[in-house]
C-alpha cells in the first residue's frame, strides 16, 4: 500500500509493505498497529507504534510522538526518535537513537549515537557513537564509542568504551575497558583497564587494574595486581593484595600492599605497609613504614617511624625511629633512635639520641653518635 498522510489510525497485517505515495514519508496522525512482520519502505511518522508477532523493518527514519511497543524485533536503517521505546527482542538502528527511555529485552545495536534518560538492555548493547544518558543497565556486555552517563552504569559482563567517558558510577561483574575518562566510582569483579588517563574518586576491583597513563582519585582497592604506566595520585589510600607497579610517582596518604611495590618514587603522608619487595629508584617516604618478614627494599626508606620485620634486607634508611627485627641486613642508617635486633648486619649507622643493639649484631663500620643528621631525601 502506498500512503501519504493518514488522519487517524493505521492497521497493517503480516507481510504488509508500506510505501510513500508522494515524497519519502508516510505520516500517521494516530496509532500504528502492526500484526505480524511488516516492512515500511520509507520514512515513517506516527503518534504511537504497536507491533505483535513479527519483525518490523523501516528502510528510513522512524519518528514516534509517543511510545514504541514491539514484541519481537525492530530494524530501522535511519534515525529513531520516540518518547519511549520498548522492544522485546532485538533493536537495530542504522544512524541514531533518541528517546526518554529505551527498554530492550534482547540486544541493542546502534551505528551512531544514543541520547536517552535511561537505557535498559537484557542482553548485549553496542553503540558505535557516543551514548549520553542518565542511567545504563545491561545484563550482558556493553561496547560504546564514548559519551557521558550522569547516573549509574550497571553491567553484568563486559563494559567497553572506545573513547574517553564521563561517568558517575560503573558497576560490572566482569571487566571494564576504558579509553580514559573521569567519574566518581568504579566497582569491578574482574579486570579494569584504561588506555588513557583515568580520574576516579573510588575504585574497587577484585582482580587486576591496568592504566596506560596517569591514575588519580581518592581511594583504590585491588584484590590482585595494579599497574599504572604514569603517576598514581590519591588523596586517601591504596590497598593491593598482590603487586603494585607504578611507572611514575606514587603519592597519597596510606599504602597497603600484600606483595611488592615498584615505583619511580613514593611520597605518602600516612603509613605504608608492604609485605614483599620494594623497588623505588628515588625512594619511599611516609610517616610510618612497615616492611614485612623477609622482604627486601631497593631504594632509600624515609619516614618518621620505620619497622623492618625479621629477615628483611634494606638499603639506606632515614627516619626518626627505627626498629629492626633479628636476622636483617641494612645499608646506611640515619636515625634519631635505633633498635637493632639479634644477628643483624649493618653497613653504617649514625644516630643522635639512643641506640639499642641485640646479640651478635655485625657493624661493618662502628656506629656513630652525632649532633645532627644529614638532610633526608624526598
Amino acid at each position: 500500500m502506498k500512503l501519504g498522510v493518514v488522519e487517524g489510525d493505521l492497521r497493517a497485517e503480516d507481510h504488509a509493505l508500506i510505501q510513500a505515495s508522494e515524497g519519502s514519508t508516510v505520516i500517521v496522525k494516530g496509532r500504528a498497529t502492526l500484526e505480524g512482520s511488516v516492512e515500511i519502505d520509507c520514512d515513517f511518522e506516527c503518534g504511537s507504534l504497536d507491533s505483535r508477532d513479527g519483525i518490523v523493518r523501516v528502510n528510513g527514519d522512524l519518528t514516534v510522538q509517543g511510545a514504541i511497543d514491539v514484541e519481537d524485533a525492530l530494524y530501522t536503517k535511519g534515525n529513531l526518535r520516540a518518547e519511549r521505546v520498548e522492544v522485546g527482542g532485538r533493536l537495530s538502528v542504522g544512524i541514531s537513537l533518541e528517546a526518554k527511555s529505551a527498554e530492550i529485552g534482547g540486544s541493542l545495536e546502534v551505528q551512531g549515537g544514543v541520547t536517552a534518560d535511561s537505557v535498559e538492555v537484557g542482553g548485549s548493547c553496542e553503540v558505535l557513537g557516543d551514548l549520553v544518558s542518565n542511567d545504563l543497565e545491561v545484563g550482558g556486555s556493553v561496547d560504546i564509542g564514548g559519551g557521558e552517563v550522569t547516573g549509574r552504569i550497571e553491567v553484568g559482563g563486559r563494559f567497553a568504551a572506545r573513547k574517553a567517558l564521563k561517568f558517575d558510577r560503573i558497576e560490572s561483574g566482569g571487566t571494564v575497558e576504558l579509553s580514559g575518562g573521569s567519574g566518581r566510582s568504579i566497582e569491578v569483579g574482574g579486570r579494569l583497564e584504561s588506555r588513557g588517563d583515568l580520574g576516579c574518586e573510588e575504585i574497587e576491583v577484585g582482580g587486576v587494574v591496568s592504566v596506560e597513563g596517569n591514575l588519580s582519585g581518592r581511594k583504590v582497592e585491588v584484590g590482585g595486581r595494579i599497574r599504572v604506566a604514569g603517576d598514581l595520585s590519591l588523596t586517601a589510600g591504596l590497598e593491593v593484595g598482590g603487586v603494585a607497579e607504578i611507572g611514575g610517582v606514587l603519592s597519597g596518604a596510606d599504602l597497603e600492599v600484600g606483595g611488592g611495590l615498584r615505583a619511580s618514587k613514593g611520597v605518602l603522608s600516612g603509613h605504608a605497609e608492604i609485605g614483599g619487595r620494594v623497588e623505588t629508584a628515588q625512594g619511599l617516604k611516609a610517616s610510618r613504614i612497615e616492611v614485612g618478614k623477609g622482604a627486601s627494599c631497593s631504594g632509600p626508606l624515609v619516614g618518621g617511624m620505620v619497622h623492618i620485620e625479621k629477615g628483611g634486607q634494606v638499603q639506606d634508611v632515614y627516619c626518626s625511629q627505627l626498629k629492626v627485627e633479628g636476622g636483617s641486613r641494612l645499608g646506611r642508617v640515619f636515625a634519631e633512635s635505633a633498635d637493632i635486633g639479634d644477628t643483624c648486619v649493618v653497613k653504617e649507622l649514625v644516630y643522635t639520641k639512643e641506640l639499642r643493639v641485640g646479640a651478635r649484631v655485625i657493624h661493618l663500620s662502628p656506629p656513630q653518635k652525632s649532633e645532627s643528621l644529614p638532610p633526608f631525601p624526598l
